[in-house]
């Protein structure tokens, strides 16, 4: 007994004991966790709380438990007396001026009790804000292009790099600030720092230019960093030597001979490369002026030019001719015979020298100084530009252009008529400048060329996409872009593009939802700030259109679908979804009673047609034919009663067919009985026992029936006496004394 005391004393002491330690909650956290997690932006002040401990129990001067930091020169600390963590030191998501996260462990004591300490791991995780500007890499930029580079040559990479997180403020948009030459080159694209070739260059026009280059990210508002980029174009040779003058005159002395050097007029004889960067060294020759183009005679030339200094000198072919004549002067760059220019040198005879001339009529002279014409691009090849009319243009004319190049777009035929060989292109160059010289081997005359093609609107506009489709939250407080209006959203940019060159592009919105947008003149699509609260659908459809300004205008629109999130239409179309689902499932519900209640009138169908089982009708009065279903059914019935009946074992009796009439007992007909003998091998005295104690006799039992069904009434003829089915009767004994069947009622 003693014992047993002593027992439930302790089991009482270890209770109590369980209690008061259950009931001490100090220092252990208030939602039950084992960690605590604080987040908290980079740019939070040092000194700012940033989190209080959810710990049971007072840390005040008075109060129950004392907290503190256990590592060293931590980030965050405990405030005296409090649960509050505090910010140290600052913090930084790219880690430059101070950590991305910090993690530390909280040591919880009890006062005034000897348990030990509690340890409460802490996190402190930093959110990225955008406190970082691109910076560009190797700023400032200097590049050399040719003036030959073709548009969209690329000129070089201009990477700058954001070290904030990746994301909206990580992500760099390039441009080029607006300024002088800033046509002249830009990016890729905004996202590309590859910078290329905008227009064609031209080392005559202009030989270096600088732009500046900006650089912005993603954030609200986004931060900028600004280099420049000086682009030195280096010349190439796409320029012709050029004369001093386009004619010279020289007077041949009396006294000439064989080598005279001839002075000439307005000057010497000399030409430069037009190419100022390259300046290539040339060198001349002349040819004379006639009906044959360059005529030599004999293998001797006219005048023996200096090939470096182009000085004319006398031959003994020249001093035999009849004055005056023209040679026309050939000088050749060195380095490219395809760069030439062409100039005439006339010889006279001095004044009193030889004979007198005979009267000649006047040189051959252009009727004007410029000839110009203004052609389509799209003009025919072979069609006449211009005609250039001088004052013999009954004679045989030869007409010189100082360019090569002329007849790759171009040709002259003797009646002075300008033709256009090949097809133009505006987008390729749109104007040609040439020197043009006529003679008819007497005179000569010197004329400009200038042939302006005129811009025809060939391409229609393209959108990068066939089809456009964005999403637009509405209510969320965002200004989503430089809008019109101050609650304008941003939707989405669709770009166009044309291949006439010059051609601006408008977008035109169309639709039955157009009237909630605008686009405005970069393809920058809008959700009006006022139309906001009127969409009630989360799918708005409009057609966009770019049409350029080419006359006659062209244009092509693309479909473009705008989801909208957070509208009264998603509100809308939720609650029919949400009523969708449940009328689905009512009509399943109504479906399936449906089917319940058809089964249910199936199965009375059925027991209505088994009903007759139970009471067979009254057989026909000329008695079952053996063999019919009625007739076995109610045979059964007889079989059933005489095998209860044979017991006693008496012996059989024979009942003929035919003495033997059914009896009506007021309810139904049965048939006779068969005799006992042969109703069942188990029964008869000599028999062997059977599997069954029913069988049907031999002599009635087909084996073979077509058709066998309970319910089925026996067929009937016109007279309405029964048919016997289609069955076959039985020619194997042993298969009829074998065969057993079970009825059940």
């Amino acid at each position: 007994m003693a014992a047993l005391l002593g027992l439930a004393a302790l089991l009482l002491t270890a209770a109590s004991a369980n209690s008061q330690a259950i009931q001490d909650s100090r220092c252990y956290l208030m939602n039950g966790g084992a960690v605590e997690s604080f987040f908290v932006s980079e740019d939070t002040p040092v000194g700012s709380v940033i989190g209080t401990l959810s710990v049971n129990g007072s840390p005040g001067e008075d109060g129950d438990i004392t907290l503190r930091v256990q590592e060293r020169g931590a980030a965050v600390d405990i405030a005296p007396g409090s649960k509050n963590i505090t910010l140290r030191r600052a913090l930084d998501r790219e880690e430059r001026s101070g950590p991305a996260s910090v993690y530390i462990n909280v040591r919880c004591d009890r006062r005034h009790t000897t348990d030990p300490s509690f340890v409460i791991p802490v996190s402190v995780r930093v959110w990225d804000v955008n406190d970082n500007a691109p910076a560009w890499a190797g700023a400032p930029y200097r590049a050399r292009v040719s003036e030959l580079a073709a548009v969209g040559t690329r000129v070089l990479s201009a990477p700058a790099t954001d070290p904030d997180q990746p994301g909206p403020h990580a992500t760099v948009r390039y441009s080029v600030l607006p300024g002088p030459y800033s046509d002249l080159v830009g990016f890729a694209s905004e996202l590309d720092s590859t910078v290329v070739v905008r227009k064609p260059l031209d080392f005559e026009k202009v030989r270096n230019f600088t732009v500046t280059l900006r650089a912005a990210d993603g954030g609200a508002p986004p931060r900028e960093n600004l280099t420049t980029l000086r682009v030195d174009i280096m010349d190439a040779d796409d320029q012709n030597p050029r004369f001093s003058h386009d004619h010279y005159t020289a007077v041949l002395p009396p006294d000439a001979v064989e080598g005279t050097i001839l002075e000439t007029s307005p000057g010497p004889i000399s030409a430069v490369d037009q190419d100022l960067g390259i300046n290539a060294p040339l060198y001349y020759e002349a040819r004379v002026e006639g009906a044959s183009g360059e005529v030599t005679g004999e293998g001797e030339p006219l005048l023996r030019m200096d090939r470096d200094t182009g000085r004319a000198a006398v031959t003994r072919r020249l001093l035999t001719q009849t004055l005056p004549v023209t040679v026309v002067i050939k000088a050749t760059q060195v380095d490219n015979a395809d760069r030439y220019a062409l100039a005439t040198l006339t010889v006279r005879p001095a004044r009193g020298a030889g004979p007198p001339p005979s009267p000649s009529p006047a040189g051959v002279q252009f009727m004007r100084r410029a000839y110009s014409a203004l052609v389509p691009e799209d003009t025919k090849p072979g069609a006449v530009l211009t005609s250039l009319q001088t004052s013999q243009a009954e004679k045989p004319l030869q007409f010189y252009v100082s360019e090569r190049s002329f007849l790759e777009k171009f040709a002259i035929n003797s009646a002075g008529e300008v033709l256009l060989r090949h097809p133009l292109d505006y987008e390729a160059r749109a104007n040609y400048q040439y020197q043009v010289m006529v003679t008819d081997g007497q005179g000569n005359d010197t004329a400009a060329i200038n042939i302006t093609v005129g811009d025809v609107n060939e391409w229609e506009p393209r959108f990068r996409h066939a089809h456009y489709e964005f999403g637009v939250t509405l209510g969320d407080g965002e200004d989503g872009g430089d809008g019109r209006g101050a609650g304008d959203k941003r939707v989405g940019r669709l770009q166009a593009h044309d291949g006439d060159s010059g051609d601006r592009l408008t977008i035109q919105l169309s639709g039955p939802d157009s009237k909630y947008f605008y686009a405005d003149e970069d393809g920058t699509l809008y959700l009006r700030g006022e139309m906001a609260a009127a969409v009630n659908a989360t799918a708005l459809h409009l057609v966009a259109t770019a049409v350029d300004s080419g006359s006659p205008p062209r244009q092509s629109s693309v479909p473009v679908v705008v989801r909208v999130r957070g509208g009264a239409g998603a509100r809308a179309e939720t609650a029919r979804a949400g009523g969708a689902v449940l009328g689905g499932f009512s009509a399943a519900l109504a479906l399936l009673a449906v089917a319940l209640l058809g089964l249910l009138v199936y199965l009375c169908r059925l027991r209505r047609r088994q009903a007759p089982l139970k009471s067979p009708a009254p057989a026909s009065e000329g008695g079952e034919k053996a063999g019919s279903l009625l007739s076995v059914s109610a045979g059964a019935s007889s079989i059933l009663a005489a095998s209860c009946s044979s017991l006693d074992r008496d012996p059989p009796t024979t009942v003929s067919s035919s003495a033997n009439k059914p009896r009506s007992n007021g309810k139904s007909r049965v048939a006779p009985a068969a005799p006992v003998a042969a109703l069942s091998d188990h029964v008869s005295g000599g028999g062997v026992a059977g599997r069954s104690g029913v069988a049907w006799p031999s002599a009635t039992i087909p084996a073979r029936v077509k058709k066998l069904s309970w319910d089925d009434a026996p067929s009937t003829d016109e007279t309405g006496a029964g048919v016997p089915r289609d069955v076959t009767e039985a020619t194997n004994t042993a298969v009829g004394d074998h065969m057993n069947l079970t009825v059940y009622f």
